[in-house]
């Protein structure tokens, strides 16, 4: 069975518990730690995760070089970062 609860209600929980000050900042710390290893790992994307993407009958009259030019053609990051 699956329940759905509202961060203000969890925020709720939490204070019932009456926990101190330090297990308060213990708790938060933890939260923000799995918080910014789950955004770095959403942020770290390996070109080995795009292996066997494309399968040369996708593209039969394309060569490499085709595929290089579009593959780059379609590259965002280094065009966004180079607006700051």
């Amino acid at each position: 069975m699956k329940a759905m609860i509202s961060l203000d209600g969890l925020l709720a929980l939490i204070h019932k518990f009456s926990l101190s000050a330090s297990n308060k900042r213990w708790l938060g710390e933890k939260l923000l730690e799995e918080a910014r290893a789950e955004e770095a790992e959403d942020a770290h994307v390996s070109a080995s995760k795009f292996y066997g993407v494309w399968k040369e009958e996708d593209y039969p009259d394309w060569s490499a070089d085709d595929m290089a030019r579009e593959i780059k053609s379609n590259r965002k990051f280094n065009r966004d970062l180079a607006a700051f």
